[in-house]
């Protein structure tokens, strides 16, 4: 797993990239971890991120969702 942040983006939303998913299009392996740096960072500071044990191992534990512009930035 590859994390990146979207430059291309004001918000600089932070991006996983998971090649390992095997998907047929390489637009479904990719998914939203923040919808900016700065609240990725806080995430991160203030420990909970979704990466965070004890916050992965919660019963509503959150998880990243699919990339919505993924398809449409990689065909460009």
């Amino acid at each position: 797993m590859y994390a990146a942040v979207d430059c291309l983006d004001p918000d600089a939303p932070v991006l996983l990239f998971e090649p390992n998913a095997g998907p047929d299009d390489w637009a479904d392996a990719w998914f939203t971890d923040s919808p900016s740096l700065a609240q990725w960072l806080n995430s991160w500071l203030d420990g909970t991120g979704w990466w965070e044990e004890e916050v992965m191992m919660a019963e509503d534990a959150p998880e990243p969702q699919p990339w919505p512009d993924a398809a449409r930035r990689l065909a460009s």
